[in-house]
């Protein structure tokens, strides 16, 4: 048995040391020796023994499908286009993307509701009440930059926790079958709760200006009432965007890994070639547009390049689409 332990050490070399690839050596083990106790008490030789259970169970080509793990073999070893993404990392990356999700969407919140306090108290100094500048200083701005701080924060804590699977966006990527039944379960199973937050999110944004309205026609004068209907307008506005990123992130990630809708292997072609052609076209528009302005002083014209080279950007992105699709 020491052989041919040896024999599958040197079998699963190659491949990453995951958990699907263990289980499978595991499983592959016993099996062997299962076969190699069998052949000794049927009376072969030990010899015999390890070169029949070698013969029947070395080869790891055939037996990847039947131990689950033909995608990893085929991706590692066999070497077919596309980074292979094994399932713990798919489950990995779900479950930050649900977890990041929440954060940033409470974080874009927290951006929108930063002026509401100093908002309310501008309006109820401006009604008459007993609120002074130090007051709204201390109180109003104090709460805005709380809440913007707190909300960078979170924007970084998070957007460097999904940094490390940008890679799924950029490359081509491999996944298992069963890592797809295991999206495909989980897209069917939030649908409805995507729709529905997406449904209420954009009810929400409608209803929003009802009360600016209202009061734009009945309390047309009125300061504080005002400055209550853009405080309300805010407050609805951040809770339907907490639900639109919540919902697309988690929607989004499925995307990402079944390389579907904006992250299909020609649009992460695309992609990669626009940010070449950017990175070498926007750099001599910018050195352009300097020169252009500090030689002539015409800044309130020079600007007019921006736009002209936007259209440009655009048409020559579309040309080298065209020209990379013929050839």
């Amino acid at each position: 048995m020491e052989t041919i332990l040896n024999y599958l050490e040197n079998m699963f070399s190659s491949l990453p040391q995951t958990e699907e690839v263990l289980r499978a050596k595991r499983e592959l083990a016993a099996m062997m020796e299962d076969k190699y106790n069998e052949l000794l008490e049927e009376g072969r030789t030990d010899n015999e023994a390890v070169g029949i259970v070698i013969s029947e169970f070395g080869n790891l080509k055939e037996l990847s499908a039947e131990l689950g793990i033909d995608e990893i073999y085929y991706g590692e070893s066999v070497g077919l286009q596309g980074r292979f993404v094994h399932d713990t990392e798919v489950k990995k990356y779900m479950e930050q993307t649900k977890k990041s999700s929440i954060w940033i969407g409470l974080a874009t919140m927290l951006c929108i509701f930063s002026p509401i306090l100093l908002l309310i108290l501008g309006g109820l100094q401006d009604n008459g009440h007993n609120i002074t500048d130090v007051m709204l200083v201390c109180f109003g701005l104090g709460a805005l930059f709380l809440m913007i701080a707190a909300a960078v924060g979170l924007f970084i804590f998070h957007g460097t926790m999904l940094d490390k699977y940008d890679y799924l966006k950029k490359e081509n990527i491999r996944i298992s079958s069963e890592s797809v039944s295991y999206l495909r379960t989980y897209q069917e199973k939030t649908e409805n709760s995507y729709l529905i937050r997406l449904i209420v999110g954009v009810i929400m944004c409608i209803i929003s200006v009802i009360p600016l309205l209202v009061v734009g026609v009945t309390y047309e004068d009125n300061e504080l009432y005002g400055s209550l209907a853009v405080s309300a307008l805010l407050f609805i506005v951040g809770i339907a965007v907490f639900m639109f990123i919540t919902a697309g992130m988690e929607r989004d990630a499925v995307k990402i890994l079944l390389q579907e809708g904006d992250y299909t292997l020609e649009k992460k072609e695309n992609s990669r070639s626009d940010d070449k052609i950017g990175g070498i076209y926007w750099p001599i528009i910018t050195c352009i547009y300097l020169v252009w302005s500090f030689f002539t002083g015409n800044w309130g014209y020079t600007w007019i390049i921006w736009p002209i080279a936007g259209v440009l950007y655009a048409a020559i992105v579309a040309i080298c689409r065209e020209v990379r699709k013929k050839s």
